[in-house]
């Protein structure tokens, strides 16, 4: 089986704890978006996180769904966050993991949304309210499209039932550091360390950390311990200081993403 563009860039950078930054599409615009996703791969990033903005997002805090309600006004919806990935994918090669929900899936139906986001480029995806024994028809569809499928492995994710998770995980494994929502340093942490071990016990994948990694300091603290830290609310809560226009925030997040890239150095 050939590697898919994802697990070629973590092969490739094997040894070194690298970044994923996130953004949601179409906050403040798709125009402004490409220009984030271009300002990270210029900073280094090895693969980004694009989020599908979504009237119920479960999993973020404040400053994504603001970020998606934002983008929800301007009329932004799955097809558009396609149409950006796939502009993105005209002038670069580097993996994109697409962040949506279950229901914008089952909108488009699983099979068709599977094959357009392949077509525009898409590498993996992450259904962060899907379980791997439900909608086996979209687990099938993205087996068939060829996507990687990352899931989340919570510090409440039982012994029992981890090995089901990493089953289903293609790609890299998504760990988080804690409960609770994006953007908040609140929530049950229990031994990330531990989290760690035993999910290397049993997967051979990759293993990249989120949820409240928010400076450099946060960053740094996972250096050999992760393969990769995945930031998402700082850039959007940077991306709001001028929401309008987007070019004071842009230039915000490429200095900080600056900063956040010096863990980017050998474990």
């Amino acid at each position: 089986m050939t590697a898919s563009r994802l697990s070629s860039a973590f092969a490739a950078r094997t040894g070194t704890t690298g970044l994923i930054p996130y953004l949601t599409a179409g906050y403040p615009s798709l125009d402004a978006s490409l220009e984030l996703l271009r300002a990270f791969e210029r900073a280094g990033a090895f693969a980004v996180e694009v989020g599908v903005p979504f009237s119920d997002p479960i999993a973020d805090g404040p400053d994504i769904q603001r970020a998606s309600e934002w983008a929800l006004r301007q009329g932004i919806g799955v097809l558009d966050v396609l149409e950006l990935v796939a502009r993105f994918r005209h002038e670069s090669d580097l993996p994109v993991v697409l962040m949506t929900y279950a229901n914008p899936v089952a909108r488009v139906g699983a099979a068709e949304f599977a094959r357009r986001a392949r077509a525009a480029g898409v590498d993996a995806v992450l259904l962060s309210d899907l379980p791997p024994e439900e909608m086996p028809e979209a687990w099938a569809a993205f087996d068939e499209a060829g996507l990687d499928t990352v899931l989340l492995v919570a510090p409440t994710t039982s012994a029992e039932r981890l090995p089901l998770l990493l089953a289903r995980c293609r790609g890299f494994v998504y760990c988080l550091a804690r409960t609770g929502v994006t953007g908040r340093a609140e929530g049950y942490a229990g031994s990330l360390d531990e989290r760690l071990a035993a999910v290397r016990a049993h997967s051979p994948l990759p293993v990249a950390v989120g949820f409240g990694i928010s400076n450099a300091a946060d960053a740094q603290r996972l250096r050999g311990r992760a393969d990769a830290v995945v930031v998402g609310a700082a850039f959007m809560r940077l991306v709001h200081e001028d929401p309008a226009h987007g070019v004071a925030a842009r230039e915000s997040v490429q200095i900080t993403y600056a900063v956040l890239a010096e863990s980017t150095i050998p474990m």
